[in-house]
């Protein structure tokens, strides 16, 4: 669920575009061809990539050293621009993708921002031009013919929605938890999850072994890896796993010379199974400790 709060939250933490997240300026929207063409463009990328998150209302940095980051909101003329209006433009996209949902973010009476989630696909989507687009880090690009039978054949392999949480079970520990759901027909014979945990999560942790402390420019975090338990049960459809792995509070970690080290402030996340493409999200420390947090799904 969408919020104002949960909008202002990404442009404080400075969170970075990246191939699941995409923000845009009230100014992306318009009643031009070229306009409504660019917006078939982006959800159409995003249903044949990852899927994602497309955020109307706001706008990045122009400054090339924060290109891709959040500077401000920059709503949206209710009136103007309407839920359904999207939803129209959204729904000329060939095939109609599944699944898309509208928030409408109120910021007054007379504007909004639109939090416009994409699942991925099981089939390929054709933009306007008729030319069929991925998302590539914070680019649009049109897909290789290799990508595109790529994903005509998702229907061939599992789908699976992939979810976060670091859950305190005590003042003193707790567990990070990975769901993985089968929401498909095909079953997941093989599953792997690698993390990069902040060392803070709400107070610096120590995560049980096996695990490695590494940094990155001088940020501190967990790398570690979760896979199936000893009986390697296969994932049915319609059902779910939970991977876990216990962390401590009420610790400080230090550097060998004692001085107490810095975190990094996201958890970085990618899921394996079979032979899908992966499921890859970067989300700040703060949502993953407050609640469960859906890393998008694959197929």
């Amino acid at each position: 669920m969408w919020n104002l709060d949960r909008l202002q939250q990404l442009i404080r933490d400075n969170v970075e575009e990246n191939l699941s997240l995409e923000y845009k300026s009230a100014q992306a929207l318009g009643k031009s061809d070229a306009k409504k063409a660019e917006i078939v463009k982006d959800v159409s990328a995003f249903a044949n990539s990852s899927g994602g998150v497309l955020i109307y209302g706001i706008a990045e940095f122009q400054q090339r050293e924060n290109r891709h980051r959040p500077e401000k909101i920059d709503p949206v003329n209710r009136e103007e621009y309407s839920k359904e209006w999207i939803e129209q433009i959204i729904q000329s996209i060939q095939p109609r993708i599944d699944g898309v949902v509208i928030e409408p973010v109120s910021i007054n009476h007379a504007s909004v921002c639109y939090v416009v989630t994409i699942p991925q696909s099981h089939t390929a989507h054709q933009a306007r031009d008729r030319v069929y687009y991925r998302r590539h880090n914070f680019n649009v690009l049109p897909m290789e013919d290799y990508e595109l039978r790529d994903v005509m054949n998702r229907r061939k392999r599992p789908k699976i929605r992939a979810s976060i949480f670091a859950s305190r079970n005590t003042d003193a520990e707790g567990y990070i938890l990975v769901r993985l759901d089968n929401i498909g027909t095909v079953l997941a014979k093989d599953y792997m999850v690698d993390l990069q945990v902040p060392i803070d999560l709400g107070g610096q942790i120590s995560v049980e072994e096996p695990a490695f402390l590494e940094d990155r420019e001088g940020k501190y975090f967990y790398s570690f890896r979760l896979g199936p338990n000893a009986l390697r049960m296969p994932l049915f459809p319609d059902s779910h796993v939970i991977l876990r792995r216990k962390f401590s509070t009420r610790v400080t970690v230090r550097s060998p010379d004692g001085l107490k080290l810095s975190s990094t402030d996201a958890v970085v996340v990618a899921v394996y199974v079979d032979e899908m493409p992966p499921i890859r999200a970067t989300i700040a420390a703060h949502e993953v400790i407050r609640e469960w947090v859906e890393l998008g799904s694959h197929s």
